[in-house]
């Protein structure tokens, strides 16, 4: 079983981000490979291995691009090339492991695997595509939006 990551818990209590900004941490980049990058307040940013991805936040993949991020409830996000994604909401209590999720793929694929959140409280984790809202019931899944959606 995983465990939530101490270090990454802490950054979510402190909510530091570019530039002094204070905005709540969601989770961090564990695996980028080609063209992968974070879009925060009108900034663009490479989404290199260990950055900090926010509530708010674009996370955009190119041609060749894929993403891994762990939040910091241990929940996996993996997007393939070409896929938008927004981390419209998270918070996430490591004593409690209460929380809420909430992300939007615009477009491109996502491939999840649950963390804490979902396991206390599935009700508290949505996945939003232009044309849907999933509920969690099952604790690995992939999600596909087909379209320009941005």
């Amino acid at each position: 079983m995983r465990r939530p990551l101490v270090a990454l818990s802490m950054l979510v209590l402190c909510g530091v981000g570019f530039a002094g900004e204070v905005t709540p941490v969601a989770g961090l980049v564990k695996r980028s490979a080609g063209e992968v990058t974070v879009e925060r307040s009108g900034q663009l940013w490479a989404a290199l291995v260990g950055t900090a991805v926010h509530v708010g936040d674009r996370v955009r993949t190119g041609d060749d691009g894929s993403v891994g991020i762990t939040l910091a409830d241990d929940t996996l996000l993996t997007a393939g090339p070409r896929s938008t994604l927004l981390i419209s909401d998270f918070r996430f209590n490591p004593t409690t492991h209460e929380g809420s999720l909430m992300a939007t793929l615009l477009k491109g694929t996502l491939s999840v695997v649950t963390g804490l959140i979902a396991r206390q409280a599935p009700d508290n984790v949505r996945f939003r595509t232009p044309t849907v809202v999933l509920g969690v019931r099952g604790t690995e899944f992939i999600v596909e939006a087909r379209g320009g959606g941005e």
